[in-house]
């Protein structure tokens, strides 16, 4: 799918995947961590979010995004480069949580370039978004925004989302009015 006004970075697929939200809720039960904020690249907090809850099956599920980013490659320009996983963990947004419009192509480097700096790179990252719970049956609210794009997408257990993390493919959550928002956010780096 490319984007309304020909920005056509995001692409969306449909995987079959395992009724996992369920199992996502009770593991949280089990070992409930505080939600926690976050900030943006512009010092904006992200909103409130459970992040990584432990579950069964989520290896077996990063694999299956694997699989589908690879098969992406060549439309990303990443033809013939190493993949490798940079990050994965379930989210899980409750009631009044979301999350304002940010980039995630991001590393804070304070170590490296002084406290506060931000290094981005743009060349080899891709984000994959993998929806486990559904708008109108599990949650209400918390539509995947686009604004450079003016798209926003509707939740469906199974839709994978996969887009740039550059500043083009900014993209937020509005917030949860009711229920359980779950996903596994996995990021990609290809080798340069």
């Amino acid at each position: 799918m490319s984007t309304p006004d020909g920005r056509n970075g995001i692409r969306i697929r449909h995987l079959d995947v395992p009724d996992s939200q369920q199992a996502i809720l009770d593991a949280w039960k089990k070992n409930p961590k505080p939600s926690k904020t976050y900030n943006t690249d512009h010092g904006r907090e992200r909103g409130r979010m459970s992040f990584d809850v432990e579950m069964p099956g989520k290896e077996a599920l990063v694999e299956m995004v694997r699989k589908q980013v690879e098969s992406l490659a060549t439309e990303y320009n990443y033809a013939g480069r190493n993949i490798s996983l940079a990050s994965s963990q379930i989210l899980l947004y409750f009631e009044g949580e979301g999350c304002p419009v940010h980039c995630d192509d991001q590393d804070a480097a304070d170590q490296d370039y002084g406290l506060g700096t931000v290094m981005f790179n743009w060349a080899n990252q891709l984000v994959a978004l993998l929806y486990l719970s559904t708008e109108g049956r599990d949650f209400e609210g918390g539509k995947l925004h686009f604004p450079n794009a003016d798209l926003y997408v509707d939740a469906v257990a199974g839709k994978l989302v996969t887009f740039p993390g550059h500043f083009k493919y900014k993209h937020g959550v509005t917030a949860i009015q009711s229920g359980a928002r779950s996903l596994l956010q996995t990021t990609w780096r290809f080798d340069l």
